[in-house]
């Protein structure tokens, strides 16, 4: 029997209906604006993009606060049905990386966003991604997106212990994209390096590295993958680490009684 032609991935538009009616409430729960201190200067829009997760709320306030407009990486169980998606939620998101306690209110909690996560999923442009071949449908996929003038943002740390301030790995899939695109278009892609603390509402955006730099010298993926997780480190302890928890509204009212003094 012929087996069937597994479905190739489009590139997400972001346009649904029901993402329309919950952004007003994705907004509301991540409505504190990040201080966002970019080092970069302009930014690229044919970019990648590597940042930590910062537990669950990273992805979402990126896609509220980022400046350049994004598809995102995401776990393929995600993808799956709402079976999958609440197992998945309870026992991997919610038990094992953020350490809740299994009982019935973890459980309905992860039963109530599987239904809504599909809608949320497709209104940030959000795309599977895989640990065996099938990453090649991302990877393709992503060079699309890119294509189109689209960065691709990427979560590549080893969280499988918990979500850390300070990463323990980064997985190389980014580093195979910008190798793929390097392969198709004969020149090196940015990638830029972030951090982004939803608990301080500080987002650091670095300069771009390039991973054709670090290839020319020899080293292989994961080696490179550990220099940008550094470099993402490097962000935490140099500007998040001991800041303030950052305040846009007390900021503003500083600056406005700043200007009306001069």
């Amino acid at each position: 029997m012929a087996k069937l032609k597994s479905k190739e991935l489009k590139v997400p538009t972001g346009k649904s209906f029901m993402y329309f009616i919950l952004k007003p409430i994705v907004k509301f729960a991540y409505r504190k604006r990040p201080k966002i201190i970019n080092l970069a200067g302009e930014l690229e829009k044919q970019a990648i993009i590597v940042s930590n997760h910062s537990a669950m709320s990273g992805p979402p306030t990126l896609e509220l606060y980022y400046p350049v407009k994004t598809c995102k990486w995401g776990a393929h169980e995600m993808f799956g049905n709402h079976k999958e998606r609440t197992a998945y939620m309870r026992d991997i998101l919610y038990i094992k990386k953020k350490h809740m306690k299994p009982g019935f209110a973890t459980s309905l909690k992860a039963w109530i966003l599987a239904w809504l996560n599909p809608f949320i999923y497709k209104g940030m442009k959000n795309v599977p991604t895989y640990t065996d071949a099938r990453l090649g449908k991302t990877l393709r996929v992503s060079i699309k997106a890119l294509e189109q003038g689209m960065s691709v943002m990427v979560f590549p740390e080893n969280s499988n212990e918990g979500y850390f301030d300070v990463l323990t790995q980064f997985f190389p899939g980014f580093v195979m994209l910008a190798e793929r695109w390097y392969a198709l278009k004969g020149k090196d892609i940015p990638v830029y390096p972030i951090y982004i603390s939803v608990q301080k509402h500080i987002l650091v955006i670095d300069k771009p590295m390039y991973v054709q730099d670090y290839v020319k010298q020899g080293l292989n993926r994961y080696q490179i993958a550990e220099i940008y997780k550094d470099k993402v480190n490097d962000l935490y302890f140099n500007y998040v680490k001991d800041a303030d928890v950052y305040d846009d509204k007390k900021e503003n009212k500083a600056l406005k009684k700043a200007k009306k003094s001069k």
